[in-house]
């Protein structure tokens, strides 16, 4: 065992800065900045300066990255007036770290690489592990997505690291599956569908949505590699691929559409106990295809529900909104009127839910995207019937993206800076008239209309370029592991600033400067490899 830790280990210390970065990555957010900092500190103090500018003069391309950072630091200095804060220029820092320590560091062989993605695997099986104990038996906030808040780090940027691992276990597997052992091809598929499994539960869509993405470049990638015969099966698996969720989100949209049809003269006037139901007929809220604010006595509601539990009917929730708000929502979502029947229809099981903030029972489902697909819809519904967006992810990013629009219309040439961009946003916000309460005033999560913004559409297309240019020189297009990579963060990327963020700019980079610092594909052939 010694003997292969030495051989594999080499006297690369840079190498084992790497594994200490890629072992903390799912754990920690302040883990991942002190291991970024040991990461550059090794490369600059590992080797001979004659060494370091070889390997700087044979990967220079990589310095075009750290550009970008200078146009964040230039833009910062520049605009800094108004909103006085260093703030973007610290999320940015990863632009700089890796490509300076990747330039710098020794040599990373096949197999080393290669290792360096079987400890990020163990890493993120022990942070799903983890997670999943502490939702089982840990005292965690209860609620219809919960499950959002159990990672050990951002939900949607775990489900990149999910999304990168699972597909490095099935490439392995692919190139490998005739030297494999039958033990260990089921263990890295139980593995594998233990990665798919937890980025389902966590229902992050998009990181579904960016799964989905690469899914469907992987198939055509094996369309193109399979010998006929298995051609046309395989055109039929991405047609299905392609068409099967399309058809269930279609059937999740005809569903909530369903809005029961009412007439204002049919409807009953008093409750069974002969008290007064309060309709409000111009409310569009609905659940389950029910309107919520037909059928509501809150007399009857109040005593019922008091009888029944401690968190009383005027009391404010777990979830932050008042108890009665949720009871309203909950009895319409079960077909249920508002009134003392309806309350004391009721299960143990509802009892629970209600206390914990849970609005409608879809949202009881834990292990299904329908839940989480039925309340994006739902938010839809509600901002586009009445305009607020407030404490809604997805009406709140549309709020986000017309607001960075009107300051991209505006500001096109040049941008408005990295050091106002807060300002602006507060500005657009106002013109556009949005409801949305200033503490939820944020750029757009979108990486591309922020840098639109800060940078202009020139600076835009200067930054894809510094990004892009590095892939082509050094043809690591080729490598099928990395494209997929790049095309699951391109998709997220339309839904995060995830290069403006602490976890997602230190994710992307790091694997970014990995693949295109180190030669070929044989990293994923352990055969190959082993002779290195």
């Amino acid at each position: 065992m010694k003997k292969y830790v030495t051989g594999l280990i080499n006297n690369n210390w840079f190498f084992v800065s790497l594994l200490i970065f890629s072992a903390v990555l799912p754990l920690s957010e302040g883990l991942v900045s002190i291991a970024a900092a040991i990461v550059l500190i090794v490369s600059a103090l590992e080797d001979t300066w004659k060494n370091k500018w070889d390997r700087i003069t044979k990967r220079k391309v990589i310095l075009l990255i750290p550009v970008i950072f200078l146009l964040y630091l230039i833009s910062t200095l520049l605009t800094l007036k108004q909103d006085k804060s260093f703030y973007d220029l610290q999320k940015t820092l990863f632009y700089l770290v890796f490509p300076l320590s990747f330039s710098l560091g020794k040599e990373i062989n096949a197999r080393q690489k290669r290792f360096v993605f079987y400890v990020f695997g163990v890493s993120v099986f022990v942070a799903i592990v983890t997670a999943m104990w502490q939702w089982k038996f840990g005292k965690t906030e209860e609620g219809a997505f919960t499950v959002h808040n159990i990672s050990l780090i951002s939900h949607i940027r775990f489900s990149f690291q999910l999304i990168l691992i699972l597909w490095f276990f099935i490439f392995l597997l692919q190139k490998n599956s005739k030297q494999i052992p039958t033990l260990v091809k089921a263990s890295l598929l139980l593995l594998i569908f233990t990665y798919l499994g937890y980025l389902l539960f966590q229902q992050s869509l998009t990181g579904v949505i960016a799964l989905g993405g690469s899914l469907i470049v992987f198939l055509v990638y094996l369309v193109t590699r399979v010998k006929a015969e298995w051609q046309v099966p395989m055109v039929v698996v991405l047609l299905l691929i392609l068409f099967v969720p399309i058809i269930y989100v279609k059937k999740v949209v005809n569903n909530f559409y369903n809005i029961e049809k009412i007439s204002p003269e049919e409807l009953d006037r008093t409750t069974q106990k002969g008290n007064l139901y309060w309709h409000d007929f111009d409310s569009p809220l609905v659940e389950n295809g029910h309107y919520v604010y037909l059928f509501v006595c809150e007399d009857e509601m109040r005593e019922a529900w008091n009888k029944l539990s401690e968190f009383k009917y005027d009391s404010t929730g777990v979830n932050g909104y008042p108890v009665s708000s949720t009871l309203i929502r909950y009895l319409t979502s079960k077909g249920l009127r508002k009134d003392a029947v309806g309350v004391a229809s009721l299960t143990t099981a509802d009892r629970a839910n209600i206390e914990n903030g849970i609005a409608n029972v879809i949202y009881t489902r834990k292990f299904s995207l329908y839940p989480r697909i039925y309340q994006t819809l739902w938010e839809y519904y509600v901002y586009t019937e009445t305009g607020n967006s407030n404490n809604q992810s997805f009406s709140q990013r549309i709020e986000y993206a017309r607001a960075a629009i009107t300051i991209i219309k505006k500001n096109w040439l040049a941008g408005v800076g990295t050091g106002n961009w807060k300002t602006a946003f507060a500005d657009a916000f106002r013109e556009n008239n949005a409801q949305l309460d200033q503490d939820r005033y944020a750029s757009s999560h979108n990486q591309y209309l922020n840098y639109m913004v800060k940078f202009g559409i020139p600076g835009f297309i200067l930054i894809m370029f510094l990004l892009i240019f590095p892939i082509i020189k050094t043809r690591r297009y080729k490598d099928p592991f990395f494209l997929l990579f790049l095309v699951f963060m391109l998709l997220a990327n339309f839904a995060d600033s995830n290069l403006e963020s602490h976890m997602g700019s230190s994710f992307f980079f790091f694997f970014y400067c990995l693949f295109v610092t180190t030669d070929g594909t044989h990293y994923l052939e352990i055969d190959k490899s082993r002779k290195e």
